[in-house]
Formats: C-alpha cells, sequence, structure tokens
C-alpha cells in the first residue's frame, strides 16, 4: 500500500513538472477596469484609471474589428466584472485587444460624447495600444 501511493505522488509530481513546461507562452496580457465607453462612428474610446488614480483614454479604431487581420473584438454580457477590457502582447509586441462590455446601452458604464468634442483625429495612424500607468 505505501508502495503504491509512493509511485502515485512520484507520478503526480513528473506530470506536474511536465504540464507546467508545456503552458509556456508567447503572449503576455493585461487586464483593466474601464470606467467609461464611448461608442463613437470611428470605433471605441475606452477610459480606464491609472496607478495614479489619473483617468487615461485608449482609442480603438473600428477598422480593427472583423476580417482575417482584425486586432479587436467586443464580448457584450452582463457580468459584474464587466466592462474592462484585455490586451495582448506577443514576444513583447502588441498583438489584440479584447473589451467586454455590457450589454445594456443603458448601463452607466456607457457614455455619450460631447457634440463639441471633435475626437475622430485620435482614431488615425493607430497601430498600437500604449497603457499609460
Amino acid at each position: 500500500m505505501k508502495k503504491n501511493i509512493l509511485v502515485i505522488l512520484i507520478l503526480l509530481c513528473v506530470s506536474t513538472a511536465v504540464f507546467a513546461e508545456a503552458t509556456e507562452s508567447p503572449y503576455y496580457v493585461k487586464s483593466v477596469p474601464i470606467v467609461k465607453v464611448y461608442s463613437v462612428e470611428q470605433g471605441y474610446r475606452l477610459v480606464y484609471m491609472n496607478s495614479s488614480m489619473k483617468y487615461s483614454a485608449v482609442y480603438v479604431p473600428i477598422e480593427w474589428f472583423g476580417g482575417a487581420a482584425a486586432k479587436a473584438e467586443v464580448v457584450y454580457g452582463r457580468s459584474e466584472s464587466y466592462p474592462y477590457f484585455s490586451i495582448f502582447w506577443k514576444d513583447g509586441a502588441f498583438d489584440h485587444i479584447r473589451l467586454y462590455l455590457k450589454s445594456d446601452r443603458t448601463d452607466l458604464t456607457w457614455g455619450d460624447v460631447d457634440s463639441t468634442d471633435d475626437i475622430s483625429g485620435k482614431f488615425e495612424g493607430v497601430e498600437s495600444i500604449e497603457l499609460k500607468f
């Protein structure tokens, strides 16, 4: 009986070591809670709070969604953890972003851009996302 337990423990240790090495990935992921989401014709403006307790914004162009070379996707839901975004880097370079947004557009996390604010230029020429922490 003791011999069987010893064999099982050794097998568990070996299998844990094998799985630990198999989980290495070229991706690094960071999830960030969103304070406010603004949906405009050019894309999404995401406002989040940085480590200095100041608001920062990320602009995700609409061209990034869909297609073979998509850099962004949206997951709608009702979870209490929504809204947030996960940004993925592959081998140290920006790869893609995933937005987890409330499906209810009347939720307080959804906002309207003031008609006097012209933010269309913020979406032009965006190639990657840089977070300010």
